[in-house]
Formats: structure tokens, C-alpha cells, sequence
């Protein structure tokens, strides 16, 4: 058994050395930096903390999308419809810009940044009461190359979700009941 376990050893290191370098390469033309991505994170969060339609226009493509079943779920109190899970809540950038500026500022943190080649993740909470709301936010970007904006990456796509069912409470509406027994089910979901 020994030989066999070393000999599969050896096998394995000598097709991991035959293998090809990784197919993604970072490359430093193409892909944002450390310092691009924060830009990309803060640009969003200043949409949804402080809306303005220069913005949408300097951070967003036209043919933005932005995902979030969660926002489907605010936008219908809770209830099933008009919004339809699991299609874009915003199929367009005016989509987002009728929807969000008609919206109150949302004030969040950001709670941890990381980005890849071109996508930026987000982790955020914001301090709504009784309960604070936490969330993440992945964002796809591309290259900007209009010369005229001083923005490197423009958001394409966001895919959202946070606990909307908190959300639902802090607004007013949704009442939980029954609370007394929900000690006992998130024990016995821990099992």
C-alpha cells in the first residue's frame, strides 16, 4: 500500500508540473487595480447613499442591470408581485435612475472590498432599527474608454441580496409573531 500511495505521489506532481500555467493571467492593462476597485465600491455606494443622476451616468453602462431578488422583495412589501424573482429588478441604467431616484438615501458601511480582474465584491451593513441589515454586492465592470470621464470602470451588472425580511421590519411592513417560539426554532436550526 506504502509503494502505491508513493508512486500515486509522484504521478500527480509529475502531471501538476506538466500542466500549463493557469489559464487567467492578471494582466495590468486589462484588469483594475486595488485602488480601482475601492473607486468602483465608493461610486456605488454613493448611487445608493446619495443619488444623483450625474452619477448614474458617470458609474453605470447604458444597458446596466442590476439582480436583487432581495430589492424585488422590497419593492413588493413582501408580497408576491409585480416584481418578478429572479429577473433583473433594473434592466437598464433609466430603469435604475426612475427607481433609485425616486428613493430616500440608504446609508451604508462597507464592511470588507475585494475585486478580481474585472469584478468588484462588496460587503456592506447599514444601521436601520430595530435590526441592522447586512449585505454583499457583487459588481461586474468594464473598461471605460470614453477618454472624456475620469472613471477607469463602469459598473455593468449588480447582483445583490441582503436579509430583506429585516428590512421589511425596520420599515414597518412586516410585524413578526409568534417571536417567543423563534428562540427555540434557531436552536434547533444549529443542529
Amino acid at each position: 500500500m506504502r509503494s502505491f500511495t508513493a508512486l500515486a505521489t509522484v504521478s500527480l506532481l509529475a502531471l501538476a508540473s506538466a500542466l500549463p500555467e493557469p489559464m487567467i493571467k492578471r494582466d495590468d492593462a486589462t484588469c483594475m487595480t486595488q485602488a480601482e476597485a475601492q473607486k468602483v465600491a465608493d461610486n456605488f455606494q454613493q448611487l445608493i447613499a446619495a443619488y444623483t443622476l450625474e452619477g448614474t451616468n458617470d458609474y453605470l453602462t447604458v444597458d446596466f442591470h442590476d439582480y436583487s431578488d432581495s430589492v424585488s422583495s422590497l419593492i413588493d412589501a413582501g408580497c408576491t408581485g409585480p416584481q418578478t424573482l429572479g429577473e433583473a429588478t433594473f434592466a437598464s441604467r433609466a430603469a435604475f435612475q426612475a427607481g433609485q431616484g425616486s428613493q430616500a438615501s440608504i446609508s451604508f458601511e462597507q464592511l470588507n472590498v475585494w475585486y478580481s480582474c474585472t469584478a468588484v465584491f462588496l460587503r456592506w451593513r447599514t444601521p436601520l432599527t430595530p435590526e441592522f441589515v447586512t449585505g454583499i454586492i457583487v459588481g461586474e465592470t468594464i473598461k471605460n474608454t470614453n477618454s472624456t470621464s475620469d472613471e477607469p470602470w463602469l459598473i455593468n451588472t449588480i447582483y445583490s441580496e441582503f436579509n430583506s425580511g429585516a428590512w421589511l421590519v425596520d420599515v414597518g411592513s412586516f410585524v413578526p409573531t409568534n417571536c417567543s417560539t423563534s428562540s427555540a426554532s434557531r436552536r434547533s436550526l444549529r443542529l
